[in-house]
Parts: C-alpha cells; structure tokens; sequence
C-alpha cells in the first residue's frame, strides 16, 4: 500500500501539480488585484446630472406589470425611466415618451460620448466590435445586456468599457493594468478562461473535481511526509536531498495550509449545493408590504412636474417600504438623500420603524437582539467590499441575522445557517478575514504571505520534481528506442561484403 501511495503521489502530482501551483502564485496577485466589476457607486459617477426640464412623458400603453424598483436618470441627455423587474429592465424615454427596447450602435455612441466626458476619460471612444462576451464579461449577470458594444479609449490607462445593446447602460469598465494583472491573478485563480467559464455547468465540475483531486493528493502527500520523517542512522530526519529535501519540509509545515485553502476554495462555490444559502425573498416582501405596479412608477413620473430635487442628483431610486413608496436621490459620489416620495423632502425613517421591523421580517421567530452597528462585526465586515455604516442589526434565535440600511430600511445582509459555515470557512480560512485586528494592512500581508510562500514552495518543487522525473522517463526512453531501432536495422549487401573484404 505504502508503494502504491508513492506511486500515486508522484504521477498525480505531474498532473495536477502545475495547476495547484498557478493557484498559488495566483493568490499573490489577488491579493492585491480584484476581477474588474463596475459596481454601483462607479455607475454613478458615469451619469450626468438629472435635468428633468420638459419632462415627463409617458407612453400610453404601458403594460401593468410588477416591479421590484425604478429609477430615473440621464442616459445621452435624455430623462429615462428604468422599470426593474429581477434581471429584466423596461426603458421608457421620457422626452418622447416611447418605450426603448434595443440600442444599435448610433445610440451607443451617444452613450460612450456622455460616460467618456462624466468619467473624465481623454480623448473619443473607438467602437471596438459588437460581441455577445469576451473575458471581462463572461459573468451571468451580463446575459441580459447582450450583445455588447465594445469600446476603447487612446489613454495612457488603456480604459475600455462596455455599453449594453438592451438598456443603453455602461455595464463593465476595465484599464490595461486591470486586465494585465487578472490575467496572472483572477483568470488563472478562478479558471476563467472565456472558452470555459461560458459553459457554467462545465466550469462548475472542472472546478469541483479538480479541487477534489488536488486534496486527495496533498492529503496523500502529508501523509508520506509524516511517514518518512524520523531519525535514521546518519542522524537525517529525512531520506531525501536538494529539491526532494525542499518539497519535503515545505510538505510537513504547510501542508495543513494547503488542505485549508483547497477545502475552503472547494466550498467558495458551494459544490453540490453545500453552504449555498437560502434566499431571502420571503423576508423581503413581508418588508415592501406590497407589491409595487407600472401604475405606481406612472403616478410618481407625472408627479414630478415642478417638483424641486437636489441639483447634484444623477439618479433618483424609487422602492417601497411597508407599503409606502420612497425616492432615494443619488450624487456622483454615491452619497444618499432620502426623499418622500409624495413630495420629494427629504426624510428619514423613523425611530418607530426599526423598533417594529424584527417582527415584520420573521413574526413568528423571537428576537434575541436589535441595535444600531457602526463597525465591522463577525458577519458584516469591509475587505475586498465596502460596506456602509451604520446599520441596524437584528439577531433571531435560530442564529440567523439581518442587517438593514439605515437611509433606506431595505435589507442590506443577511445570514443564515449555511452562510455563517461559508464565512469561517470560506472568508476566514479562504481570506485570512478572521477579524478586524487581522484584516487590517499590514497586519493581513504579513500574516498571508509567509503562509502563501510556504505552501507554494511546497507546490513547485513538487512539481519541479514530477517533471524532472518524467523528462528523465522520455529521455530514457527515447534513447532505448534509438539503441534498438540501430540494432535492428537491415544491413545492405554492399555493406556485408565490404566487411569480409576489409576482415580478409
């Protein structure tokens, strides 16, 4: 058995030990470099300011559906409503008053102009080619906005960004460096290649196995390493010398770090439906206290003729809140301004409401605590995502947690039984996100790279090893085959009889 077990561990290890070490030096540089998202805040900063001078007209068929939230804002100079309904965006302009149901490459120009000036970018944007997805947006999120109208900029940044052919928006945004860095980061770390990542269901098995088989040979690997460790005759703890000797040690102290960062990756994407998490939908209608309709967006628009917003508002956010409709004004900078949605003054929530709102989550669930958190607890932290403060927390007596924005009331997080397993497993064994003291710079990098460094020298002189080994198995092998095929090759009669001539 114990023959067998280095056996697999050497020729699995060729196998996968070039990809465990990719995910090692991957980790380094994303560490440092997240995959290019354009959130929210980074949306606003695109938009204009919203003018709704002339406006507002409305198209007279406007089907009565439900809506999860609207909002306005500029789109190219224009006022637009957005009807947002899950994943699917109705697009009404408002100066016409005609819906907007694809965007052709004339108005995505108007768009790229307008985000290219608000963004500060130098220079004219370049319509680079119309594609359904390239590797900055392969994600799912991207589906409803496809195809996408590529553009670049001439800047020093080498700024490209993507405006959807469906609701008009600037929906990704990368620079050269961005794309330089996740290239050795985030592609290699994820396995994100376009080819593969595009076929989910594909790139989920890829993943899990792969994971699964890299575990099963660093817990092989851990175990020969505790085996061959003891105190011979020539007072060596280890049979090996140079590079095995290397690989050896690296084994027993970070081998323990390895099978934690590969079992905590494994469960990052919740393979078979592990740690996934219930949703939270339940929760947050009980919250909207109704449903929102078309006809609800319809009488805010009209309302607004002469109304007064804020002057640096770029966008207004519309939803509901125990039944109540409320507008959200937005600035360039992401700062907030809550707004009745009647008469657009500003107010807040009231003292009532959070003191009510643990019962009208979850009624039938006691409450074990409510209050305001103005700092990271073990749930609701910053790291690689900022997080706003201040936000009422509310604990249940099932251990599960609600954590509600303290301008809107609307859920911001929350935690249920497999998501508070996911964050010790997944965050803090993952990403080093144990605590506060922890995640602070330079405390975290001089925690993580140490550990990092350990366990990929552990995986390159293996791999290192492996390969020798089999450049040494090819040569072997390719230097029989010429002895033989010399040794067995026909000898013309030319050649005999010179032979015996020479001999004689």
């Amino acid at each position: 058995m114990t023959r067998w077990l280095f056996l697999i561990h050497r020729y699995l290890g060729m196998a996968v030990g070039a990809v465990i070490s990719l995910w090692c030096l991957s980790g380094f540089v994303m560490m440092y470099e997240q995959y290019p998202e354009l959130d929210d805040n980074e949306r606003l900063a695109g938009l204009e300011r919203l003018n709704l001078t002339d406006c507002c007209r409305l198209p007279a068929g406007v089907s009565n559906i439900n809506v999860d939230s609207f909002r306005l804002e500029m789109m190219a100079g224009t006022p637009v409503l957005r009807l947002m309904a899950g994943r699917r965006q109705q697009v009404i302009d408002l100066h016409q008053g005609e819906h907007l149901s694809e965007f052709g490459a004339v108005d995505a120009r108007f768009v790229a102009n307008t985000a290219a000036t608000e963004y500060g970018l130098q220079g004219v944007p370049r319509l680079v080619d119309v594609r359904e997805r390239d590797q900055w947006t392969v994600y799912a999120s991207y589906h409803p906005h496809r195809p996408l109208f590529h553009f670049a900029m001439e800047d020093r940044a080498g700024t490209e960004f993507y405006v959807s052919s469906t609701s008009g928006e600037v929906v990704q945004m990368t620079t050269s460096r961005q794309r330089f860095l996740n290239w050795m980061g985030a592609v290699i770390h994820w396995l994100y290649p376009t080819a593969l990542r595009q076929h989910t269901g594909v790139w989920l098995q890829v993943v899990i196995w792969l994971t699964i088989v890299s575990l099963f040979l660093t817990v092989v690997g851990v175990y020969i390493g505790l085996k061959q460790f003891k105190t011979r005759r020539n007072g060596s703890r280890s049979p090996y010398r140079g590079w095995a000797l290397w690989h050896h040690y690296a084994g027993l102290v970070f081998g323990l770090f390895a099978l934690t960062w590969l079992t905590s990756g494994l469960f990052s994407v919740s393979p078979f439906g592990a740690l996934e998490g219930r949703n939270f939908n339940a929760e947050m209608q009980r919250l909207r206290g109704g449903a929102m309709s078309v006809d609800d967006a319809s009488a805010f628009v009209r309302a607004l003729s002469g109304s007064q917003i804020p002057s640096s508002t770029v966008r207004l956010d519309v939803s509901m809140v125990e039944g109540h409709l409320y507008a959200v004004a937005l600035d360039e900078d992401a700062q907030r301004l809550r707004l009745n949605a009647g008469t657009l003054i500003a107010e807040k929530l009231s003292a009532g409401f959070f003191a009510r709102v643990a019962n009208i989550l979850r009624p039938d669930v006691p409450v074990t605590e409510a209050s305001w958190l103005t700092e990271d607890d073990a749930y609701y932290f910053s790291h690689h995502e900022k997080r706003r403060f201040p936000v009422f927390r509310i604990r249940y007596g099932d251990g599960e947690r609600f954590y509600l924005d303290s301008v809107t009331g609307e859920i911001a997080h929350a935690v249920d039984r497999d998501r508070r397993w996911s964050r010790w497993i997944f965050h803090a064994l993952h990403r080093g996100d144990f605590s506060a003291l922890v995640r602070s710079r330079p405390i975290w990098d001089l925690m993580m790279w140490p550990l990092m460094l350990g366990v990929s020298i552990c995986a390159l002189t293996g791999t290192w090893l492996g390969f020798r080994r089999l450049a040494k198995a090819v040569r072997r092998h390719l230097h029989r085959a010429r002895w033989l095929n010399w040794r067995q090759r026909p000898r013309s009669r030319e050649a005999k009889g010179f032979s015996i001539s020479t001999l004689q």
